[in-house]
This record gives structure tokens, sequence and C-alpha cells, in this order.
């Protein structure tokens, strides 16, 4: 049984591996991770709630680097502080407060006209790679490009400049999810911050000149209601986050949704003919494989769980990726239907106080994606091998590295 979930055969059969975790036991000790792994649907979803488990990893997590990579990381850990996702209360709904009205569900459907243009023009240009080329990359043309626009829009960020701050986010991810390349991990989160931070001040300082209708200058109006008031780091990390976590994650959404209707063309003729069900249908493919392959959480009071005593300071993953394939909560779980009527109860969105502030508008973005997609090219399937496809080498994100697809028809554009 494999317990390093970076092995070559947990990145790359990731779900099997989990599979043979989740029927071991409850919960497993990870000792390439020094980690317990939560595997079950029952365990992770009552973890969720279990306020004994904190989602500071940060402070942890510093305390173990030597002196050396402390020093090249204290900016990265003074921005990441900056982060709710990192916070318990009360201090994690301070920093949660100034950002939640602009994600409410009335205000996304607002966006759905600019959402659908967007699409549109990433399937446009899907279609001229496939006519010119004979296949296109949907990570590419559409899967990265329609939520870094949108986010990029909302918080006022000059959607030029996606291009670089996909490069920064990357650099950053080194250390918010995890890699395998472990020597550079320092090196590159401290590039990624530090082009981030000047970049956000710089952005942050423009806007408190010139208040504008976008998130940063919502967030600067809101900055001295929380209690204490943000200061200017705090403010530059969540303005980093926003930018973050609202495309990274909707990105890989609509590559591993895509990868897997391709691979099940009777799923993806099923939603062709029913078009209606798209909001159930998107449920089902995040249950089926999801973005988020665990989330990490740190013992702050010790406890017994599932018969393993859990001590104050030691790492946990909640494995919702394991808990959304687990027969215990779903009917054969490894198929993919796109009409599984308990779809939504997945914890790929999180649950309870950390549930993803954002999840209505990945929700709606890959719901327009994944729906004007399979309506334009019904006979999408895959140019290269399954096996030629990659992901990417973290513990928390499940990403492909690239989704080769082509369509004998090369999609006609709606007009």
């Amino acid at each position: 049984m494999i317990t390093d979930l970076l092995a070559p055969r947990a990145v790359a059969d990731a779900h099997g591996v989990y599979h043979e975790l989740r029927e071991h036991a409850p919960i497993t000790w990870l000792p390439e991770h020094h980690a317990w792994f939560v595997a079950r649907y029952d365990g992770v979803h009552a973890a969720f709630r279990d306020l004994r488990l904190s989602s500071d990893r940060l402070t942890p997590l510093e305390a173990r680097l030597d002196p050396d990579a402390r020093a090249i990381l204290a900016d990265t850990f003074d921005l990441l502080r900056g982060w709710m996702v990192f916070h318990d209360p009360p201090h994690h709904e301070r920093l949660r407060g100034p950002v939640r009205r602009a994600f409410t569900p009335r205000a996304v459907e607002a966006l759905r006209p600019h959402v659908v243009e967007v699409v549109d023009e990433c399937l446009d240009d899907m279609a001229a790679d496939i006519a010119e080329h004979g296949r296109t990359d949907l990570i590419t043309r559409l899967a990265f490009p329609l939520p870094a626009i949108v986010i990029a829009e909302l918080l006022g960020v000059p959607v030029a400049d996606r291009d670089e701050f996909k490069t920064w986010s990357t650099q950053l991810a080194a250390i918010v999810f995890g890699t395998s390349d472990r020597s550079s991990q320092a090196e590159r989160a401290a590039a990624g911050t530090a082009r981030f931070a000047e970049y956000f001040t710089g952005l942050i300082e423009h806007y408190e000149r010139h208040p504008a209708d976008n998130l940063i200058s919502a967030l600067i109006a809101a900055r001295d209601t929380a209690e204490p008031p943000l200061s200017a780091t705090e403010l530059v990390g969540a303005c980093t986050l926003l930018l973050f976590g609202g495309h990274e994650t909707t990105t890989n959404l609509i590559g591993n949704a895509t990868r897997a209707l391709v691979e099940h063309p009777d799923q993806l003729r099923w939603l062709g003919a029913n078009p209606d069900a798209i909001g159930g249908a998107v449920e089902e493919l995040h249950r089926f494989d999801g973005t988020t392959k665990l989330m990490v959480r740190i013992v702050g009071e010790g406890h017994e769980r599932e018969g393993v005593e859990f001590e104050p300071g030691q790492t946990v993953f909640l494995g919702t990726a394991s808990a959304n394939r687990d027969p215990r909560a779903f009917d054969r779980p490894d198929e993919l239907h796109l009409d599984r009527p308990d779809a939504h109860k997945h914890l790929g969105f999180g649950y309870g106080l950390h549930f993803c502030l954002g999840a209505p508008l990945a929700r709606l973005e890959t719901q327009i994606a994944i729906g004007r997609l399979v309506g334009r090219f019904a006979d999408l399937e895959l140019a290269a091998g399954p096996d030629e496809l990659r992901y990417g080498a973290t513990i928390l994100g499940r990403a492909l590295d690239e989704l080769p697809v082509t369509s004998a028809g090369a999609g006609a554009s709606p007009g």
C-alpha cells in the first residue's frame, strides 16, 4: 500500500491509491508526510466540523523549517497570513467578512452574461486551433483563460497581466499545495510572493486614489470595518488569495470535468441531450474527479478518532477526493452518472466554517463552460492517449498539465 502521496503512482492514479487507503482503515498514518490521512466520507465530514482541528497550518510549518528556509520564506508567511483559509475563528471571520458580499449567489448570477461571452470567445479559439492543427489544448484555450479573465476583472486587475500572475501563482503553489520538488519550494514561493506583493501594493495604492467598481476598491472601503482593521499586508494577502483561488481551482475543475466526459462518451451524449441538467451534472463531475485531493488541519487539542489518538501539533489530511469515492456514502462511486441524485453531497468545496467562499462563482463558470462546450463540440474526444496525460505532482491539488482534444466538426459557432 502506497503511503507517499507524491509517489509517481499516487500522482498518476490518485483515486486508486485512495481506494487502498480507504479500505485499509478509516485513518492511516502516512510516514512520508508525518500526517494522519482521514479516508472515509463520514470521518472527513465530521472532521470539518470539529474545532479541535485547526486550520492554522502556517505556524507549525514555519516552526519546522530550518533557519535558512525560514528566512527565505518570511515574506511568504506574512502574505499567507492574510489568507482566511489559514485561520480559525474569530480571526477567520475578520478576514472573510470584507469579501463575503462579493460572492453571494445574486452577485455571482449577475456575471452570467459576461461569462457566456468569455466562454464563447474561448470556444472560438478552440475551433480555430482544431481547424488549423487538428487538435487544441483545452487547458490553454478554455480552462485557464476563463476563470483568470473573470477574477481579474472582478478584482480590477488588467486582464493583459494574466499570464504573469499564472507564473506567480505557480510559484506560490509550491508552498500552498506542496510539490515533489521539495528542494526548490522555498525559492519558488519567495519569488511568487515578491511579485504578488509588489503588484498588488501598486494596485491598492492606485485604487485608493482612484476608486472603481471592483473587489480591490471594495476591500479598501471595508478594511476599516474589521476589528481590528486589516493591515496593509493582510489586504495584499486577501487580494492574492482571491486571485490565486479564483482561477487555480476552477481551471482544474473544468479540465478534470472535461477529461471525465470525453472518457465517458455515453455521459457526454447524455449531457448533450439534457442541457438543462448541467447544474447537477457539474456536481457529479466535481464529486467524480474534483480539483482538491485533500485539505490540511492541525491537531489543536488532543483527542481520539476511530480508535486513533490525535496528539496536539500533528498534521491531519482530510481526504476529500477519497471521501467523494467512498461506497459507504455514494452508490457505485467509481462510475460517472451525471443524473446522480445525491452528487451535491460531495466535499469538493469543503464543509462548514471553511466552505469555499468562491463556490457560487466556480459553479457558474464551470456550468457555462461545460454546457456550452458540450453543446458546440458534441463529438469531443481526446487527441492523446490516456497514458500521455500528466498531473502536477502536488499533495493538495489535482491539475492536468494539458488536455489535448479534437472534434470532427470543429464546433460550429452558435452565432
